[in-house]
Formats: C-alpha cells, structure tokens, sequence
C-alpha cells in the first residue's frame, strides 16, 4: 500500500524527521562542506525557515549517528566522512522566555547542569560563564575530544527585549557569556551559532574573531529553505495533488506557488529559496493560505515603526548599500534592516553597489500590511476580515460611500492617546487597508507635473486618490486637476474615477471626500 507523505509541521528534530520516516530536502552535501572546511559558524535566517532543524542535523551528526544519515549525501562513500562522535552542548534561546538578566543566567546554569548530569561530570563553580567554562574542559578531558557547541537564536533574549529598560543587563550577561566561549577555543571541535539579526557590541561578533558569518556567503544560501528544483523534485506527489484538486495545470500551479512563497535571496547572484514553513503547510493541507501571518509580526518591529514614522507605502524600492546588512547596536535599530532581517524585506536587485530591497512574496506583504492594519487600527482579525469583504464588494459595485463609510471603521478603532499629526500616519494605514484588498496600488507615483498620493486599479477602474490632512477635500480635488494626474492613465482602456479625500485631525478620522468620474 503506498503510504501518504508526511510533513514536519512543528517538527525540529532531525532524528525524529528521520526515524518517523518524515518529508526531508536534503542539506547535507553543504553541510558536509562546512563541517569539513571551518570551525566557527554564524547564520542568520528569517523566523520559520529551518534553523532549529539545521542545528538537530548538526547535533546528530557530531554525536555519530551515522544510521540517520544513511542515503544522504554526507553518508556517500566519495565524501568518506567518518562520523566520528564528539560530546554535544545545545542550547537553544528560542525555547527560552526572558524579562530580565537573570532568566539569561539561569537558563545558562540550568543546560550547563543538564549537560553535566547527561554525561556523569561533577561541576563545583557557582556563576553561570565559569560553570559552563568548567563543564568543557571536563567534557574534554573525561571523553578525549573537543566539544561541539551549537547555540539557536542567540539573539532572541536581545529581540523580545529591543525596546525594553533591562536591554542593557541581557545584553551584558550574554557578552560575558561569549567571552567564555572565546577563551575555550583549543576544547571547541565546532561552533555553530543562528539568529535572525546580528548586533554589534555583542561579543559573539565583536569578541569571537575567528566567526565566519555565512549569512550572505553564495555557496550557502540555499542552506536554509527550498530551492526551485528542491521543490519539484521532492514534492512532486504532493504538486500533482493540488492539480488533480484544482483547476489549474501543473505549469500555472508552479507559477501560482511561485508568487504566494517564493522570492527569498541571502545573496545578489543565489538563487532564489521558499520558505519551508509555508510550502510544508500548503501540501500538508492542499490549499493556498496566509502560512506566515499566522506565526505573527513581531511586536517589537510595529513598535519600531510606529516610534520612528517609517513610510509603509513604498515598500519595494530601497536601496542601501552593504551597511544593511552588517552589525547594528541593540539600542540604535531601525525598521529597515530589522525588516530585512526578519524576512519581510529581501534582496531584489544588485547594482553599482547598492541592493534593492522589496517583499519576497505575495503572502509576506499580505502578513505585514496585516499586522500593520491590527495593530495600527487596533482591531481584531476577524474584524478586519469582514470589513474588507466588505471593502471588496464596494469597489466591486463603484460604491464609494460604501468604501468610505467602510474606512471610517478602521479609523474609529485608533486610540485616543495616539496623538496622529502627521499625513504619512494616514496615508499609512490607508495605504495598508487597501493593500489587503489584493488589487494594484501604488503610492506617490511620479507623473510629468507631480506626484500622485494614491493610485489603486481594480479589473474595470483606476482610482486616482489625493490625500488632505487639516485642508479640504475640494483642495484635495483641485490639486488632481491643476497637475493634471489623469493624463498618465487615459489609454489604459479602464474607467477613471478622482477621489479628493480629507483626514480630519479633529475627529481622528476620514472627513469629507469628493469623488468624480471621467
């Protein structure tokens, strides 16, 4: 009888993925590289793309389980590597809840003393970075091997506590941790460290020099997610699922496949990798849905966004140079390479020396202008879910008091104390509402004359929108007109229909609009 294919939803651990005869892409050729060619490893990933289960590989293969490995690539006779067993120290921050310094301590004492019992070691010093010093060199000395070290999400206790007062006392505790860490170098077989951002002032960066940081290292960008020939050649039962399902050939079901998960690049000339949370729930259930929005948007990263004004309506054209992807000081983040960090923003472009960073994929930018619409409007998903049904039928029908009575909504659920003096807040949202829609926006689009707030296109019309805050909608209005913004979209064989729309600061809402059709 021929069995289902099994998916690893929730499931990080390599042995189990193995024994229980799980789905399993195959990484082991690059990490055979790895393993074979340095000692000290730093990988930085989005949330949800592999990297507990690459650590587990890491785990399994340093403690000799050599039967784990049998038919992949690291076990083939040409490789000839001995799995060769070593004494294993993992620690894992990401299953870690930390508030203050202490919670850093104390997780660090308790796996030191996990450790030290696992392999029969008496430990005699009290504080955490001298306990966890003494625990390697007994480890080495009782087994006669150097220690492997492999640490996941170094930065959590950092991230959950960005924009928190006990930032400094985590952040002091960890360094002193990884200044024990540097001074065991000659008892380290291999280290391997994950995280989603690196900081500077850290000293797993700043302390550690023999790190090698292969975040952005080609020949192992694809280490961590699914590649375009991964995905058709290990889901290919699962693909011709969702064909026979459906009703769109195998070549439009890629192509749609493509659009909703695809799109990530760790580097200019790499090619592009799925994230595999989101492949593995869509053949696991046989259908397309939002996978990302529900693990969450980080609170901290809206909490960023809000506090420095960051422009959410033009989210597909910067460029930075290589800085955005270096170290930054816990205390002096910005959105930008916190968004790219954390997987909502990827390279898209690479020229003159200067990346261009846009959304990887449709269900990414769906997830943020998501959370954004929630946590901004401070209303519930499933709120929101109707009010943008019935945003869609609106439009669908040229209701425009309807889409506008619909609007207001969302914008009676802002909060008093959000004091809202700016137009970029509005627009913002605005922006964010409508994206959620799946029709085509733009924002400040360049015409001959000026610039355009909003353009939103649906299949039949083109909404031309121009935003007024403590100023009339009739100002709003003749500023279309007087700029002529209409001429750029006269050929394009669609209704044209002008909205002039007020913020009203008083009322903390959309005022007054004028809308005409051409």
């Amino acid at each position: 009888m021929h069995l289902p294919l099994k998916y690893p939803l929730g499931i990080q651990t390599f042995s189990k993925i193995r024994e229980e005869n799980y789905m399993y892409v195959d990484k082991t050729s690059l990490i055979h590289d790895l393993v074979q060619q340095g000692e000290v490893y730093f990988l930085s990933r989005p949330r949800r793309f592999g990297k507990s289960l690459l650590i587990s590989t890491f785990e399994a293969l340093f403690s000799g389980e050599k039967e784990l490995f049998n038919g992949l690539a690291i076990a083939q006779p040409e490789r000839d590597y001995d799995f060769m067993k070593y004494p294993v120290i993992l620690m894992e921050f990401s299953k870690v809840r930390v508030t203050q310094a202490d919670d850093v301590e104390n997780y660090i004492i308790n796996n030191t003393n996990e450790h030290a019992r696992f392999y029969g070691i008496e430990l005699e010093i009290d504080s955490y970075e001298q306990r966890f010093d003494e625990l390697v060199k007994k480890l080495q000395a009782k087994t006669g091997c150097k220690v492997v070290l492999l640490i996941d999400e170094y930065d959590k206790p950092i991230l959950d506590n960005l924009l928190n007062d006990t930032l400094s006392q985590i952040k002091s505790v960890i360094n002193d941790f990884y200044t024990v860490v540097k001074s065991l170098d000659k008892y380290l077989r291999f280290i391997f460290i994950t995280g989603v951002s690196r900081f500077a002032k850290v000293s797993i960066f700043s302390g550690m020099n023999s790190l090698t940081d292969i975040s952005m290292d080609s020949r192992y960008a694809t280490l961590c997610g699914i590649t375009q020939q991964e995905l058709e050649t290990n889901f290919k039962e699962a693909i011709n699922q969702l064909v026979s399902r459906g009703t769109m050939d195998k070549p439009q079901l890629l192509a749609k496949i493509k659009h909703w998960y695809n799109g990530y690049y760790f580097e200019e000339d790499a090619v592009s990798v799925y994230n595999p949370y989101s492949l593995l729930n869509l053949f696991d259930q046989q259908k397309f849905k939002h996978f990302w929005y529900s693990t969450a948007t980080p609170t901290f990263l809206i909490e960023l966004i809000k506090e420095q004004k960051f422009d959410l309506t033009d989210m597909n054209d910067f460029e930075l140079d290589d800085g955005a992807f270096m170290s930054m000081e816990p205390e002096k983040v910005s959105p930008l390479p916190i968004l790219l960090q954390t997987g909502y923003l990827t390279i898209t472009g690479y020229e003159d020396d200067l990346y261009t960073l846009g959304f990887p994929n449709y269900e990414v930018k769906y997830a943020f202008y998501r959370s954004i619409v929630e946590q901004f409007g401070h209303t519930e998903a499933g709120v929101n879910t109707k009010h943008i049904n019935n945003l869609n039928r609106a439009l669908s029908n040229g209701d425009i008091a309807a889409f506008m009575n619909t609007l207001q909504i969302f914008f009676a659920n802002i909060p008093n104390n959000i004091t809202l003096k700016d137009e970029k807040y509005y627009q913002s949202l605005f922006y964010a509402i409508l994206t959620l829609l799946g029709y085509k926006i733009e924002a400040e689009v360049n015409t001959n004359i000026g610039r355009i707030d909003c353009v939103l296109q649906t299949n039949k019309t083109i909404y031309i929108i121009e935003f007024k805050l403590n100023d009339t909608c009739d100002a709003a209005m003749q500023q279309i007109h007087d700029n002529k913004y209409p001429q750029k979209y006269q050929n394009c064989g669609k209704k044209i229909v002008l909205l002039g729309v007020q913020f009203d600061q008083k009322t903390r809402n959309i005022g007054e609009y004028i809308e005409q059709a051409l």
